[in-house]
């Protein structure tokens, strides 16, 4: 799963990006946490790619915190939530 949304992120992801996350009204908690979690760690293989390709092999944990600061300008994390919907039809 986070292989598919890591490579639309790479594709989609600029200084400027902005993901925005919408769900149904009746998505149960535990879906939404398993979206969110995918997104997260979409970002987290973006990132450790960035830095062992910037940093000689280094995962972006292993980095300085100035290093990491650097790697998250780079692949900023930015998820704004919309408005819940009624797209299925729960209440």
């Amino acid at each position: 799963k986070s292989g598919n949304v890591e490579r639309t992120l790479r594709a989609m992801t600029t200084k400027k990006h902005v993901i925005s996350l919408q769900n149904d009204r009746g998505t149960t908690y535990e879906k939404y946490i398993e979206v969110q979690n995918e997104l997260v760690a979409a970002y987290n293989e973006i990132r450790d790619e960035y830095s062992r390709k910037e940093f000689g092999g280094l995962l972006f944990n292993e980095l300085t915190p100035e290093q990491q600061e650097a790697v998250q300008k780079m692949y900023p994390q930015k998820i704004s939530e919309a408005e819940p919907k009624n797209y299925g039809g729960k209440k």
